[in-house]
């Protein structure tokens, strides 16, 4: 769930009656269920509308659980979460805008826009109940990339550099010599004598600058697009590479995108596992343990966060 699930991902959450505080048992203002359905929904509904209805058929564990209810219970964990880092917000004085509380007007309101009559009757949920879940995900998300300084990682593009190559591999140096003759010298195709030589599983594959550190990886980012490699000898086999692209955009920005969601996660795990000791949230409500919240009902909105990180960035 976009920037503060990749982050939540990573935690432990504990479990007990009401919050903590210093050996102090505060209650708190629990989700209704309405308000977890419209995650509940929203997870479920992703994943029926990408696979199908047969998905729930499936036995996920020695319990026999299906996957709904794991579903039920990440949303679950999830929505701890929000209220724990709005128990922090709260003391720590951070709050919404008058702009953020006017994303999320528009939010509820396109949210509400999106609804079938379908989802209005499965999910049951008011124009109230989405500004809340909106509201504390906003505050939440807020206060979690004030703790990590997400804004502040600086990885160069170079840094995790993503380039693809055609690879031809042997074990007989000579057959290597003579597909390397035809290349260079009789201006053969290298995809037609990968395809026809190599004794690997795979001609094509992308590689990513820092992840094996061997000798395949070291020539090919001395290559130019184009570009074709000498023999290079490794362990017991003979291969020759050419670069196809040296930077492969795409995969760039995902890496980089990936190392800094690790980075952010790692730091939100040490700045919250102590304080969610002192804190520590459970939800009580009853139909969290219900056997059916998922039901043959014509829901398909599956665009809550969407809407969010259209209007809030995230």
């Amino acid at each position: 769930m976009v920037f503060l699930l990749s982050c939540i991902l990573v935690c432990s959450l504990s479990a007990c009656k009401g919050i903590e505080l210093e050996n102090k048992t505060e209650a708190i203002e629990e989700y209704t269920k309405s308000q977890a359905m419209i995650l509940i929904a929203n997870e479920i509904n992703k994943y029926q509308n990408a696979y199908s209805k047969n998905l729930w058929k499936v036995e996920i564990n020695e319990k026999g659980e299906t996957l709904d209810r794991l579903i039920v219970q990440n949303v679950q964990e999830f929505m701890s979460e929000i209220k724990l880092l709005n128990i922090l917000a709260k003391e720590k004085g951070v709050e919404l805008t008058s702009l953020e509380r006017d994303d999320v007007r528009q939010m509820t309101e396109e949210y509400l826009g999106m609804m079938s009559d379908a989802d209005r009757e499965y999910i049951g949920c008011s124009a109230d109940d989405v500004t809340k879940v909106y509201t504390d995900y906003y505050i939440a998300t807020k206060m979690a990339r004030l703790l990590v300084g997400a804004n502040e990682v600086d990885i160069s593009d170079s840094e995790v550099r993503v380039m693809k190559i055609m690879i031809i591999g042997t074990a007989d140096i000579k057959k290597a010599k003579a597909i390397l003759k035809k290349i260079k010298i009789d201006n053969q195709s290298f995809n037609s004598m990968a395809s026809r030589y190599t004794e690997l599983e795979q001609i094509e594959m992308s590689l990513a600058r820092g992840t094996n550190n061997d000798l395949i990886e070291k020539v090919a980012f001395t290559l130019e697009e184009g570009q074709v490699s000498n023999i290079l000898s490794q362990g017991d086999m003979y291969y020759i590479i050419k670069c196809v692209d040296d930077y492969d955009e795409a995969a760039v920005k995902s890496r980089k995108e990936g190392i800094i969601t690790a980075l952010n996660s790692k730091e939100y795990k040490a700045v919250m596992e102590p304080y969610r000791e002192l804190h520590k949230i459970a939800f009580r409500e009853k139909f969290w343990n219900e056997q059916q919240l998922r039901r043959t009902s014509g829901s398909t909105i599956d665009s809550f966060f969407d809407i969010f990180k259209k209007h809030a960035g995230d």
